[in-house]
């Protein structure tokens, strides 16, 4: 029995994933001898590859043995279930996420990719019956509703104040994030040359690494799954790879033109994309610092912003003409297929792109949010062919600067979902996207300057937000 490509691809990226799970929990693997962990590993590898291409190739065995492997490691060292083990285990859901779609959740059809499986581990809804949304449980989910605090979307986003002020940066904030599955480190990015690595935790907050080497303006950065790693962008033509433990530079990639963005490939971080300013989508192997043969992908005008699916398998672009695109992504080769182009609004530029499996956990409603500097926060409902439907749109102040939108990380069985965009008028506007009438839910004042970038840390305790003038304030959510 031999294989298709494409699942001998995604076989062996699951391979890889499984052995970063293993990685992350070697440490706690026979403290007193560190050469028998070096050999497990290996061993390790050596029997994935082999089962790789065995014609005996079973999904399902593999994923119950990552489950039962899982539960055994909780039990054994007494990770907890908050930000410590979630930091720990995040590879270990992508891993998950993965291994469903493996299942029959996600699949290339004629170069287009298609999607039912849930966003950030939710629930596998059957596939919708024509004209339907798929709902999940169903709009009657009282109990559930319950669960979920039963209090509305306007009580659920009401903030207490500030938690924290940061004002280091010299220049512009370009863009902010917390680490992925992390409440308290915050990275920022600037106009000054230079991102900082701040923790929330203890009090008071305060900058635990200043990353230096870039000689012009930062313009976009990534945190890597296991946080491990921050990839930057600048316009000094150059991409850099960062130690995030101990800020220093790894590696230093020139592109000889100017880059707008950046982000690491969500099931291989052994790969990234970035877009410069002319007009080309690269991909890069952060090992050897090289661009793989045949890769990368052109667009109309200079790359702008860059964005993945959950799966890695899409990547949307937005450039300075106005231009949306949709790449089809190979995993195995890093080489993009150009499937859609949309034109949003001509000779405005597109600044910032989020993608979304899913909007609540009610509905599966694959979406992709945009701004664009045509004084607007556009929400895009993703056909099965990948094509765009515009499904909302949001007035905000925004002609001149590069302001960045996102959706709220946690789904819930609320009705309705919200997303948060900066805007040029000094606030910070949160929007229902199901309601018409009165779609904003709140609006955060407290900026002296437009306020650039938009950040929630995993369970929406805490909101950062990053003006033009190099401040960023933390706003504590009311529990």
């Amino acid at each position: 029995m031999s294989h298709s490509p494409a699942t001998a691809n995604r076989q062996s990226s699951i391979s890889q994933q499984i052995v970063a799970v293993d990685a992350r929990y070697n440490a706690y693997r026979v403290a007193s001898n560190p050469q028998h962990r070096t050999l497990y590993l290996r061993r390790r590898t050596q029997l994935l590859r082999d089962l790789q291409y065995s014609n005996k190739f079973d999904l399902t065995i593999r994923k119950d043995y990552l489950k039962t492997r899982s539960s055994i490691l909780h039990k054994r060292f007494g990770l907890d279930s908050h930000s410590s083990s979630i930091r720990n285990l995040s590879s270990l859901s992508s891993c998950r996420h993965s291994m469903d779609s493996l299942t029959g959740s996600a699949s290339f059809v004629k170069g287009h990719h298609r999607t039912t499986s849930s966003a950030s581990g939710g629930y596998l809804a059957p596939p919708a019956e024509a004209g339907q949304e798929g709902l999940v449980p169903t709009a009657n989910a009282q109990a559930s509703r319950k669960m979920a605090g039963d209090t509305s979307l306007i009580e659920n986003y009401e903030f207490q104040g500030m938690y924290h002020i940061f004002d280091h940066h010299r220049g512009a904030v370009t863009a902010l994030k917390f680490g992925h599955d992390d409440r308290t480190r915050l990275a920022i990015s600037s106009t000054d040359g230079t991102l900082t690595i701040c923790r929330l935790e203890p009090i008071p907050a305060s900058v635990e690494h200043t990353l230096l080497g870039h000689t012009k303006g930062v313009t976009d950065f990534d945190w890597s799954q296991s946080n491990d790693f921050i990839i930057s962008s600048s316009l000094d033509c150059t991409v850099r790879l960062w130690n995030t433990e101990s800020g220093s530079c790894l590696r230093s990639i020139s592109l000889g033109a100017e880059v707008y963005c950046c982000r690491f490939q969500p099931s291989n971080n052994n790969m990234f994309v970035c877009g410069t300013a002319k007009c080309q989508l690269h991909v890069f192997n952060v090992s050897t610092g090289k661009s793989y043969k045949g890769s990368g992908g052109k667009t109309n005008g200079p790359v702008s912003c860059v964005s993945f699916d959950r799966n890695g398998e899409v990547v949307w672009a937005g450039d300075a003409k106005g231009f949306l695109y949709c790449f089809c992504f190979h995993i195995a080769t890093g080489r993009m297929q150009k499937t859609k182009r949309t034109l949003v609004s001509l000779g405005n530029q597109i600044t910032s792109i989020s993608s979304r499996s899913w909007m609540s956990r009610e509905a599966r409603d694959p979406s992709l949010l945009v701004n664009s500097m045509q004084n607007g926060l556009l929400l895009f409902r993703i056909n099965p062919d990948d094509s765009l439907v515009l499904k909302r749109q949001f007035s905000i102040k925004h002609s001149k600067e590069t302001i960045r939108s996102i959706f709220c990380p946690l789904m819930s069985f609320r009705q309705g979902a919200c997303v948060v965009s900066g805007s040029e008028d000094l606030s910070v506007y949160f929007y229902n996207v199901d309601e018409v009438q009165k779609p904003m839910v709140n609006k955060l004042q407290g900026h002296s300057a437009a306020v650039i970038a938009v950040s929630f840390n995993y369970n929406e305790s805490l909101l950062a937000s990053g003006d033009s003038s190099g401040t960023v304030i933390v706003w504590n959510r009311q529990e």
